[in-house]
C-alpha cells in the first residue's frame, strides 16, 4: 500500500517532534526532505507565519500566534504589555507586518491621483451552516476556509472562506487599506489563504475558529 504525506505537514510535524521523534524522522525522510525554506523577502511563498514575516524584516514579534498568551515587546525605558488589546486589533497589527513582509524588497503601494495604479487585496465570504453542508469536496478545498463558532447570541455556526483576490485602483475604496494591498493577483491569494485565521479573527470580530473545512 502506498501512502502520500504531504511535504509541508511532513516538516511541520518534524519542527515540532521532540528529539528522539525527530532522528526517527530523519532516518525514515533524511534531513534534506525536512529542511524547510527559511523565510526570505525574494519569495513571499517561504513566508507562512506572523513570526516568519517578522523575521525577514528584523522585527522581534511582539504577539504570539497562541492568542491567549500575549508576550510583551522591551523597551529601554519600559515594558510595552498588550494583554488588553482587542484580538481583531492584535490580528490587524499581524495581518499589516505580514502584508509589509510580502511586498519584498521592491514594492510598496503607493496612492496615485489619476488610478493608474491597480492593487490587489483577498476578498472573503460568510456561509451559513446549511450551504457548507451542500458543498462538494472541491468546493470546500477552494475555499480554503475556517468553520467559526457563533456567538454568544445565537450559537449559529458559519462558515467563512477565502472567495477570489479583488483588485482597486490607487484611489478608491477607502475601507481596503493600502496597507494590506499586494501587487499581484497572486499575492493577494496567498496572502488571504496562507493567513486565513488572522483574516477571521480581525473582519468576523466575535466569532471563533473551531475548525477548517476539509
Amino acid at each position: 500500500m502506498k501512502i502520500q504525506i504531504e511535504k509541508e505537514k511532513l516538516q511541520a510535524a518534524y519542527k515540532n517532534a521532540c528529539g528522539c521523534v525527530k532522528d526517527a524522522f530523519e532516518k525514515l525522510f533524511g534531513e534534506d526532505v525536512l529542511e524547510t525554506a527559511k523565510p526570505t523577502l525574494d519569495d513571499y511563498k517561504t513566508i507562512k507565519s506572523y513570526e516568519d514575516a517578522c523575521d525577514v524584516l528584523g522585527l522581534s514579534p511582539i504577539l504570539s500566534e497562541n492568542r491567549n498568551k500575549a508576550l510583551c515587546a522591551q523597551f529601554p525605558d519600559h515594558y510595552d504589555f498588550r494583554q488588553n488589546m482587542p484580538k481583531h486589533i492584535i490580528a490587524l497589527m499581524k495581518l499589516e507586518i505580514i502584508s509589509r513582509a510580502l511586498w519584498g524588497k521592491s514594492f510598496e503601494p503607493e496612492p496615485d491621483a489619476e488610478g493608474n495604479k491597480i492593487y490587489w487585496y483577498p476578498w472573503f465570504a460568510l456561509y451559513t451552516k446549511d450551504e457548507v453542508d451542500r458543498m462538494s469536496d472541491e468546493e470546500r478545498k477552494s475555499l480554503c476556509g475556517a468553520l467559526f463558532g457563533g456567538n454568544a447570541y445565537n450559537g449559529a455556526y458559519a462558515g467563512f472562506g477565502y472567495l477570489r483576490a479583488n483588485y482597486r485602483s490607487s484611489f478608491s475604496y477607502a475601507h481596503i487599506v493600502f496597507r494590506l494591498c499586494q501587487e499581484t493577483e497572486e499575492k493577494a491569494a496567498y496572502f488571504g489563504r496562507q493567513f486565513i485565521e488572522l483574516w477571521a479573527e480581525y473582519l468576523a470580530y466575535g466569532f471563533k475558529v473551531t475548525e477548517h473545512l476539509k
